[in-house]
């Protein structure tokens, strides 16, 4: 069976020089033929004295996204500049409705659509190409209550809110059945998590990103 793992880092710059970070990338030394991978931040997050500087990237190249919200209790309603609506909510048992999914159920929601997109995308740009029929996502996360929680409020926790952990299984099935090598299906896997701003997002916050990538071809 084809399966790939993919666990990547985030590295940091400081006054304006890339500060490369030699940590595991891949879980597996056979994928890369290296147990590790030096990783460097290209877009320069620099300090002079006390000014933060971040470099301004290329107007042509922003992609502007746009968002308004009404919150009512624990309840928000928002509205896109793309014309949809959104809804959040959270459980009763903490204090919610139960009305909308959980924000970071639609964090992990966004995440499957950007990989989604994403995947197609890069499948498209492979040579030989690599035409995406469905994708089939389990994604599970956890984060420690902690981190939001915690008291007094009045001082900030020491365990971060964010999640710690995604991990899951991305199942891809290809078109007409296609054979699709390993080394294809690493290729796959690595660029569309080094492209989906969703999870390059999680990937810089600190999350391990456990996901495991599939050949539909090889789950009978």
């Amino acid at each position: 069976m084809q399966m790939i793992k993919l666990i990547t880092v985030a590295s940091f710059v400081r006054a304006g020089v890339a500060v490369s970070v030699r940590r595991p990338l891949y879980n597996s030394p056979s994928i890369l033929g290296a147990k590790y991978e030096t990783v460097l931040l290209t877009r320069c997050f620099a300090t002079v004295g006390s000014k933060e500087i971040i470099e301004e990237d290329d107007e042509m190249h922003r992609k502007h996204y746009a968002i308004t919200g009404v919150g009512q209790r624990s309840k928000v309603t928002c509205n896109t500049n793309t014309n949809h609506t959104l809804e959040a909510d959270v459980p009763k048992k903490m204090g919610g409705g139960d009305e909308a999914p959980q924000p970071v159920e639609h964090l992990l929601a966004a995440l499957v659509g950007c990989t989604q997109a994403t995947a197609v995308y890069v499948g498209r740009m492979m040579k030989p190409r690599l035409i995406i029929e469905k994708i089939d996502f389990n994604i599970e996360a956890y984060r420690d209550e902690r981190g939001a929680l915690s008291l007094p409020i009045t001082e900030l926790p020491t365990i971060p809110a964010r999640l710690q952990s995604v991990s899951g299984s991305v199942v891809v099935h290809f078109k007409n059945g296609v054979e699709v090598s390993e080394e294809q299906l690493r290729i796959l896997g690595q660029q569309t998590e080094a492209r989906c701003p969703v999870a390059n997002m999680m990937h810089a916050s600190g999350c391990i990103m456990d996901i495991q990538w599939k050949n539909g071809a090889d789950i009978h």
